[in-house]
């Protein structure tokens, strides 16, 4: 709409021009020419001299701001300012006899003694950037010293810029520069350590895996523990069980005066059988005795000692057949006792074998930390990488720059049309 109203504009400039003095002689009006010539000169001119380049400037300083200071600023650090950090490299494995590898180098691994243990190898990898390994650490080493060595640049030092001397400062900044990678394809772990000196690293590195290691065996205790506690527990029960046992046989036969009631009754029951052989043959003498003469002076002796023998006939019966204190009541008690102590020798023999079985079962789920490639010592520094981190910082600048412009332009685009 303004485009075409100042279209119109021009074309009736001309006759505007000439009716002005007309106009002005009509309607007795002042008029100058010159004035009115320098005023459409100065009107003609200000249309045609070009408008400044406000928006041109606009996004020089936007690009300038936005791209190449900071690319700027990336290249003197990284090129000038920054530190040479060392990088320490080292790969375990978490292994354990029970846990089978797939194939590729898992089953290298396997064939050489090595199974790993992928769940266990994601808790010593979660160990190892915690706070209990930093303060661990930090018992071993100057870790603070390590981070904070003389040369250091201010911006990857500790404590820098951004971060203080917190313990909790101090852990997100060991978390930048300890890197625990798990592969779970392989079931190898890197575990990588970047400072600035290459001693220092290598000391890290070399501790992080002995504490690793320590983690690993306090893990195989628990496992162990927990495997063998009721089994223990199981053959203690049955140890005192048999004890008791064996105490009530002393007691009884101490109170009994009898080694084994049974061997006692068999005794008696001899006797009982001797004596009745003998009475048997003392009463057909003494039948024969009288059928031949009925007064021979030996058939009161005959008969005195068919009494004896009858009466002590009947006494050993009843030491036998007692219902209190016989021999019977005692062979009961005492086999009762005698029972009680085998099925407390057979529960002892059972809970041993399960204790045993639970420390074979130990054993197999016994975990190590195997070292595949050791911690070495940084020949040159890996890092930072300069020209990569200059590059990066440029290609997000330009990105930035480049989505800066098009929400603009966009915003620029729906306001005309809102017009």
């Amino acid at each position: 709409m303004r485009q075409r109203f100042e279209k119109i504009s021009r074309r009736l400039r001309p006759i505007a021009h000439a009716a002005r003095p007309v106009a002005a002689k009509r309607f007795g009006l002042p008029f100058r020419r010159d004035v009115a010539d320098d005023a459409e000169a100065e009107g003609t001119a200000a249309e045609r001299r070009p408008l400044p380049r406000r928006r041109m400037s606009g996004s020089k300083a936007a690009f300038l701001a936005v791209v190449m200071l900071p690319t700027a600023i990336s290249a003197l650090y990284f090129g000038v300012i920054a530190s040479d950090r060392f990088v320490s490299e080292a790969t375990f494995v978490v292994r354990s006899a029970k846990s089978p590898l797939p194939g590729g180098l898992g089953g290298l691994l396997q064939i050489v003694g090595i199974s790993r243990s992928q769940d266990d190898s994601y808790s010593v990898q979660e160990y190892l950037l915690s706070r209990d390994a930093v303060a661990a650490l930090s018992q071993r080493l100057p870790l603070r010293d390590m981070f904070h060595r003389p040369g250091a640049d201010f911006v990857a030092r500790y404590p820098n810029l951004v971060q203080g001397s917190s313990e909790e400062e101090l852990f997100q900044y060991y978390k930048s520069r300890v890197s625990v990678i798990h592969g779970a394809a392989t079931g190898l772990t890197t575990l990588k350590v970047e400072t600035f000196r290459p001693e220092d690293s290598i000391a890290i590195n070399r501790t992080l895996l002995e504490l690793g290691e320590t983690l690993v065996n306090r893990m195989n205790e628990r496992i162990r523990a927990d495997s063998i506690r009721f089994s223990e527990a199981e053959v203690k029960r049955g140890e005192e069980r048999l004890v008791e046992t064996q105490i009530a046989i002393t007691e009884f036969r101490n109170r009994e005066l009898m080694l084994d009631p049974s061997m006692s009754s068999l005794i008696v029951t001899e006797l009982i059988g001797r004596l009745s052989a003998e009475l048997a043959i003392v009463t057909s003498q003494l039948r024969e005795v009288e059928a031949a003469s009925p007064s021979s002076p030996q058939i009161p002796g005959l008969q005195r000692r068919i009494a004896a023998l009858g009466s002590q006939v009947v006494l050993e019966r009843q030491r036998v057949s007692s219902s209190s204190d016989g021999l019977a009541e005692k062979i009961a008690g005492y086999e009762r006792l005698n029972l009680q102590r085998e099925f407390a020798v057979k529960a002892l023999a059972s809970a041993v074998t399960s204790l045993e079985v639970a420390r074979n079962e130990a054993r197999r789920q016994q975990l190590y930390l195997e070292r595949v490639v050791e911690p070495h010592v940084a020949d040159y520094a890996e890092q930072p990488r300069r020209l990569r981190s200059v590059l990066l910082t440029f290609a997000g600048s330009m990105m930035l720059f480049f989505v800066g412009w098009l929400l603009l332009a966009g915003v620029r685009e729906h306001g005309v049309k809102m017009k």
